[in-house]
């Protein structure tokens, strides 16, 4: 690119983050409804935000206990493995500088968000796992080096951290699609979340613009290039947020014809509810969870949601992280 650049006298350009994604045929710089969309811009839409929030809090917030099975004849008993390095582990502190409330939260948001979160298992002089650090969904890539064997790369602002294998690294997916990779949440509901950052990005600038909306200003006789874009610039200045309420004088036979649909003809407001509803289909999340509920919505339909919230969406990840926590990290 820059030996042609050369060539032909252009300037080259550099590249961003999501530009290269989208290159190497990544998900990074994928336009719906014109605008992009990622799991960055992703959670700048605040439907997006909440469901990940209440799947994420929903899995850190119970305590998290190891427990020892002690048989006794035909009977079976349980107390707590205090004795053991991954009981304050997993119960107080995963890392230097986290708590186990917040390593939790921190890997079940990556894994609603980009399908799977991933930690490195920090071993001490025994073998046993010492700490658990994780690395941000975009700063880690899985290979296969065989037909079912697979490495992780794992890298950082100071370049590759290291390459581990599955033993060494702790792993928490959302559904699969494979049994090595996890399917993009993103990615799958990207065209009702393009649709929600759109029709916010359309309200916003009609309200930038006044709540007033464009059209076509025509006067008598014929403008030169001149008269044209010192009305432009006349137009320009008296309309605006800063102008709302200003009468607009108008000469020379000129008339104001509207050319846009207003946000009560744009259906803006049922708009933002259906891509409520669809991103909260697309998560698994009850509107309610996340603050939205229809006039219908009563105090025991309420509390019947709440409790199916826990079965069918929150009962899932806490299978998922058992059965991880118990086959990954301590002797299943």
């Amino acid at each position: 690119m820059k030996f042609l650049d050369r060539i032909l006298g252009r300037k080259s350009a550099q590249l961003t983050y999501d530009q290269i994604a989208d290159l190497i045929g990544g998900s990074g710089n994928v336009k719906i409804d014109g605008v992009s969309v990622n799991e960055k811009t992703a959670l700048q839409v605040s439907t997006v935000l909440a469901c990940v929030k209440v799947i994420a809090d929903g899995c850190a917030t119970p305590p998290l206990h190891v427990y020892r099975e002690i048989k006794n004849g035909n009977k079976v008993t349980r107390q707590k493995a205090l004795n053991i390095p991954e009981y304050r582990l997993l119960n107080r502190r995963a890392n230097e500088w986290q708590t186990s409330f917040e390593w939790r939260r921190l890997m079940t948001i990556h894994a609603a968000l980009t399908g799977t979160g991933l930690s490195i298992k920090v071993r001490g002089e025994n073998g046993r796992v010492r700490e658990l650090i994780p690395v941000p969904p975009d700063q880690w890539t899985m290979h296969k080096v065989s037909r079912y064997e697979i490495r992780y790369r794992c890298y950082d602002e100071f370049g590759l951290i290291g390459e581990f294998k599955p033993d060494d690294v702790f792993i928490i997916r959302g559904a699969q699609w494979d049994w090595a990779t996890s399917m993009d949440a993103v990615a799958l509901a990207r065209s009702a979340i393009g649709l929600a950052i759109a029709t916010e990005q359309s309200q916003a600038a009609m309200h930038e613009n006044g709540l007033r909306p464009s059209g076509t200003y025509s006067v008598d006789g014929t403008l030169n290039p001149e008269q044209h874009e010192r009305l432009s610039a006349w137009i320009k200045k008296k309309t605006g947020v800063a102008n709302t309420g200003d009468p607009l004088v108008l000469d020379r036979g000129a008339k104001w014809l509207s050319t846009s649909m207003s946000g009560v003809d744009a259906q803006h407001v049922e708009t933002r509810r259906l891509q409520i509803e669809e991103v909260c289909r697309g998560y698994g999340v009850f509107p309610i969870m996340i603050g939205h509920s229809d006039k219908t919505s009563t105090f025991a339909s309420s509390e019947a949601f709440f409790a199916a919230h826990l079965i069918h969406c929150l009962a899932p990840w806490h299978r998922a992280w058992t059965q991880r926590l118990d086959e990954t990290l301590l002797d299943g």
